[in-house]
């Protein structure tokens, strides 16, 4: 499918850039920003019940290796909820002494996992890995050349790249389509954005870092082009990029280190400063070995971090999604009509859901259910159904959140999508959801608005799902189109 689908739902027209942007946000923002790894989200969730200053600091290391928790610590920090100085934060020991350990392991327990996204998109752990190879290796270059607070370099590398992690994780499709045009076409990646998505992840990067009141030094760091600011933060913008491209050079295009040819970085006093092929030996030499027992624990290889190696991943996923048959035209189709009176001023909200479950029903499942969660958020219960036996489905459909154990848990609790086909995957057995329903195979996909979870979509059938699987991003974008709409009437009920 190609973006002009995934980003322009009604097809009507051909929307503006920012226009597409804007609608990408929306996508970022319901997925739940940059994910972490969950090794990392685990130890922070064993090891914050009984914090000391010796465990605190091995706390830290962990979120510093770790682009995902940075990126929601430095957010949470930033945000007016805690920052009451107005001041910008860009350290996470201060972030985490601000925000205390107990909302630090609550983040932790919330957000989805990388590993969530990585079986439908090409390379992601490897990513998001790199970045943590800049933080370091931008941090030696502020070092290198007197930069007076490497550390901010090493924060600013680490969430250079924070643009296509996302992109990658809530557009998989057309980040294969990016990877792959990069390496057949042998083009920059920013112009195979551009051909692809009509923006740079850069944009996406920015966009996102501006709206979550990110410090200025991160944001001008994202920057392609000149950075208009102080010497000293020109100097920070040159360090992170210079980083960045050493990543891309040595990692992505597997140059090595003495052939690596890259401009001039520019020196806290304005000065332009080229590093020897020691420098850049020792920068990267350093990278490797603090990074080690990170991509060892990982279990991630440099090798998998090529581009050539990225691009077979991401064939892979294109080929695995067929040519759209009847069931995925039809409900395509259902998703562009939708979107077309979403901005209608009498939008009837129930009409508007049940019409969407029908053409989900259609497109294979036999079950669908629209589950709203009560005003305390301590019950989700059936409201809407399409399918066999729809009041009955309703009536079982009610569970219990506080608590709650299984793809419940995963999917309301930590806003995970779950796609279970049971003939493969056992873990839910055994749990309430599937002792109600006892599916062959099933979806249950959350709706987040404001970072809670105020509802959800259950679909299943008796068979597996693997049939089903084409449909999977057309799934999506009903839960969006569901979540955009229960904003609109929200947002009129206010009025």
């Amino acid at each position: 499918m190609c973006i002009q689908h995934a980003l322009e739902p009604d097809g009507a027209r051909r929307l503006t850039r920012d226009e597409k942007l804007d609608l990408c946000l929306k996508r970022v923002s319901h997925g739940g920003g940059v994910p972490p790894f969950s090794n990392h989200a685990n130890e922070i969730l064993a090891r914050t019940l009984d914090v000391d200053s010796g465990s605190s600091q091995a706390l830290i290391r962990i979120i510093l290796h770790d682009p995902g928790l940075a990126a929601q610590v430095l957010r949470a920090a930033n945000s007016v909820m805690y920052n009451h100085s107005g001041r910008p934060i860009l350290n996470i020991a201060h972030a985490t002494t601000l925000l205390g350990w107990l909302q630090v392991r609550n983040m932790a327990d919330t957000v989805r996992h990388i590993e969530h996204f990585a079986n439908h998109s090409p390379g992601l752990p490897e990513l998001v890995l790199g970045s943590v190879l800049t933080a370091v290796q931008s941090r030696n270059v502020a070092a290198a050349i007197g930069y007076p607070r490497p550390e901010e370099a090493y924060i600013c590398g680490l969430l250079r790249n924070i643009g296509e992690v996302l992109i990658g994780c809530h557009f998989p499709h057309e980040y294969s389509r990016v990877i792959l045009t990069m390496e057949e076409d042998k083009i920059p990646e920013r112009a195979a954005c551009f051909r692809v998505l009509d923006f740079s992840w850069e944009d996406v990067g920015l966009r996102v870092a501006t709206g979550w009141n990110m410090p200025a030094p991160v944001r001008l760091s994202m920057q392609t082009s000149e950075v208009a600011g102080s010497l000293i933060e020109r100097s920070l913008a040159s360090i992170t990029n210079y980083g960045h491209n050493l990543t891309r050079a040595l990692y992505r295009k597997g140059v090595a280190v003495d052939k690596v040819q890259l401009d001039a970085v520019l020196g806290p006093a304005g000065q332009p400063t080229l590093l020897s092929v020691r420098d850049l030996g020792r920068i990267a030499e350093s990278a490797v070995v603090e990074t080690s027992e990170t991509f060892s624990s990982l279990q991630v290889s440099t090798e998998t971090m090529r581009l050539s190696k990225q691009a077979e991943r991401a064939r892979t996923i294109l080929e695995s999604v067929p040519i759209f048959g009847d069931a995925r035209l039809t409900l395509d189709r259902a998703i562009q009509r939708a979107a077309g009176i979403l901005n209608q001023t009498d939008l009837d909200l129930a009409s508007f859901i049940s019409t969407l479950l029908d053409a989900v029903c259609a497109a294979g499942f036999v079950r669908v259910v629209f589950g709203l969660m009560n005003e305390n958020l301590r019950l989700i219960a059936g409201r809407l159904a399409s399918g066999e036996s729809g009041e009955d489905l309703l009536n079982r459909f009610r569970f219990p959140t506080d608590g709650a154990a299984g793809p419940i848990l995963a999917a309301i609790k930590r806003r995970e999508d779950i796609w279970v086909d049971r003939a493969r995957d056992g873990r839910y057995d055994g749990s309430p959801l599937i002792t109600a329903f006892n599916p062959g195979g099933f979806a249950l996909l959350p709706i987040v608005i404001e970072r809670k979870t105020v509802a959800c979509i259950y679909a299943d059938l008796p068979g597996s799902l693997h049939r089903l699987d084409a449909v999977r991003p057309a799934i999506g974008r009903v839960r969006d189109l569901i979540a955009q709409a229960i904003c609109k009437q929200a947002s009129q009920s206010e009025l």
